[in-house]
């Protein structure tokens, strides 16, 4: 068999060659096996804080290798325009659609709802990820616990849009179990809740 091979490598060699240097002809003029093919990015200059509103001067847009690029990178700065990052971000990351706040996610088995805090004061203390117990800020002797390990989503620390460009308090958005949640908008809804820090 080895010598059948030998054989017809040899009579057929000129030929061979040929289709080799054409194969590495058309593959080196594909634009995905282009070494110098870069796409723009946008990328972090500085370190980036999770839960804040994104600042056009932490970010630029930067040429990387295509084979390089993430999943729905982000390749304008037009598309951070007025959006809070999900997570922190150290120098040098290039930016997805994921870092973006612009649809908090609960997780499965879980509710998002939206608190106003009694106490704004506790804003800058918070970071998006944290996990924090709700409870009741009413006179009553006993704080009525509303939920347990309720993870921060969002944080405003302006006036939001839309419906929540009323509200005077900053607004939480926390991801809650299903009752816990529905206790939240019941309870919290007249008033401002407190927050413990776990």
């Amino acid at each position: 068999m080895n010598r059948r091979l030998h054989i017809l490598l040899t009579r057929n060699r000129r030929l061979l060659a040929a289709l080799l240097a054409a194969a590495a002809v058309i593959l080196l003029a594909s634009p995905d096996n282009d070494p110098q093919s870069t796409v723009p990015a946008v990328v972090a200059r500085r370190a980036l804080s999770g839960g804040a509103q994104i600042d056009g001067s932490g970010l630029s847009v930067v040429r990387v290798p295509a084979a390089l690029l993430p999943d729905q990178a982000l390749t304008d700065l037009d598309q951070t325009s007025g959006q809070t990052l999900v997570a922190d971000r150290p120098r040098g990351t290039i930016l997805t659609r994921a870092d973006l706040l612009s649809a908090p996610r609960a997780g499965p088995g879980q509710a998002i709802t939206g608190v106003r805090l009694a106490d704004p004061s506790l804003v800058p203390m918070l970071r998006v990820g944290q996990k924090v117990t709700i409870v009741t800020s009413s006179d009553r002797s006993q704080a009525e616990v509303l939920a347990r390990s309720a993870v921060i989503r969002a944080i405003s620390r302006a006036a939001a849009d839309g419906a929540l460009a009323s509200a005077p308090e900053p607004v939480i958005l926390v991801s809650t179990d299903p009752d816990s949640a529905a206790r939240i908008a019941t309870e919290g809804s007249a008033q401002g809740v407190g927050l413990v820090m776990e």
